[in-house]
């Protein structure tokens, strides 16, 4: 969900004139967008793109609607999010398009219109000044995500600064980053463009909602694991408990012989440790198969789920490994073994010998 989120159009972090997110104006472009640009590249930053936003009213031959109208870079809005693959109908913007222009099936199913069509955007300049153009539609965005099949008008970048008379000048940069790299690279970008009056966003700053729906989600599956691995435990504790009441005579003749408690002890852990690792070993061996085959043919959810994308979530999900996530439950079940094997020690280390051997 993350990661479609971001890919879908807002990007990883987003910089703007400073008070742009909340108010949206012209007036608030970036003052030295190559300047901004040369920084980022020289600290390695090469997924970046540059954009114009503002409000308009897009109007057909038989209704209007207001829009937000985008001014994208064609050649380089791959590097930050997969926007072109949301075009079901028709086909991305190109860089020598002129006047050309991408809306959301929501919108073009308010305003009636179909590709090819002529749409008229109203807006105003950088002067205030009322400018209207024409545009010919080339696609359609048919994702059902939230934010963009409804409300949003997109073009090329030259085409929009053409129009409200801002040549070379831009309101947005966007980057595209890993999600752990995020914190820091903000970090960062906020020392080396200090002063520069800009607002360094990521994501989560923009939607606190998301970040917010996300943390609840996380405390779910934190909530199920651990439900999980007090099973794991008790599952276990339960097996090396009836394992060691089974083999009381056994201990007693080992203690007989000269084997001392700690020993004892210690020989159950071991053995609570052995299965533990022979589970996860062979949990492993099972879950990489499953995963192997349904991140190639996909888990439908459709039937449970219905429709998910306007959560920026595809039903259709594909499983990948990570193995960051693989270590810290590895090494939680091995603590949860060793946990497990404590009790039954304990118990086996405070027999009698002569005792055991008579009543095992």
């Amino acid at each position: 969900m993350l990661s479609n989120f971001q890919k879908a159009i807002i990007g990883s972090i987003q910089i703007h004139h400073l008070g742009f997110f909340q108010r949206p104006e012209l007036s608030r472009v970036i003052a030295d967008p190559d300047g901004i640009i040369a920084n980022l590249e020289q600290a390695g930053i090469t997924n970046y793109s540059r954009r114009l936003e503002t409000f308009g009213l897009a109007a057909s031959d038989t209704t209007t609607q207001g829009v937000m109208l985008i001014g994208m870079d064609p050649q380089r809005e791959g590097l930050v999010t997969e926007l072109e693959k949301r075009i079901g109908i028709g086909r991305f913007l190109q860089p020598e398009d002129d006047y050309s222009l991408v809306v959301g099936a929501t919108t073009a199913s308010n305003l009636q219109v179909k590709l090819g069509d002529e749409i008229i955007i109203i807006g105003y300049d950088r002067y205030g000044a009322m400018v209207a153009e024409s545009f010919t539609l080339v696609g359609i965005i048919t994702s059902g995500e939230m934010g963009l099949d409804s409300g949003m008008a997109i073009t090329s970048l030259s085409t929009l600064q053409e129009m409200v008379d801002l040549p070379e000048q831009i309101t947005t940069i966007v980057i595209s980053a890993e999600e752990k790299q995020i914190p820091s690279l903000v970090d960062d970008l906020n020392q080396s463009l200090q002063g520069e009056s800009l607002e360094i966003m990521p994501w989560y700053t923009m939607f606190p909602v998301m970040k917010e729906w996300v943390t609840l989600h996380n405390g779910f599956l934190y909530l199920f694991i651990g439900v999980v691995l007090f099973i794991v435990l008790a599952g276990e504790m339960n097996t090396m408990l009836l394992s060691m009441l089974e083999r009381t005579r056994e201990f007693g003749v080992l203690m007989a012989i000269g084997t001392t408690r700690y020993q004892v002890a210690s020989m159950l852990l071991v053995e609570a440790v052995l299965i533990g690792a022979i589970g996860i070993t062979l949990g492993i061996l099972l879950g990489y198969s499953i995963i192997l085959v349904t991140s190639i043919i996909g888990i439908d959810l459709t039937i449970l789920l219905g429709s998910t994308s306007r959560f920026y979530v595809d039903p259709l999900i594909y499983p990948h490994l990570k193995l960051d996530n693989l270590g810290i439950t590895v090494g939680t079940i091995l603590l949860a073994s060793v946990l497990a094997g404590i009790y039954p020690a304990w118990r086996a280390s405070l027999l009698q010998p002569v005792e055991a051997i008579r009543n095992g």
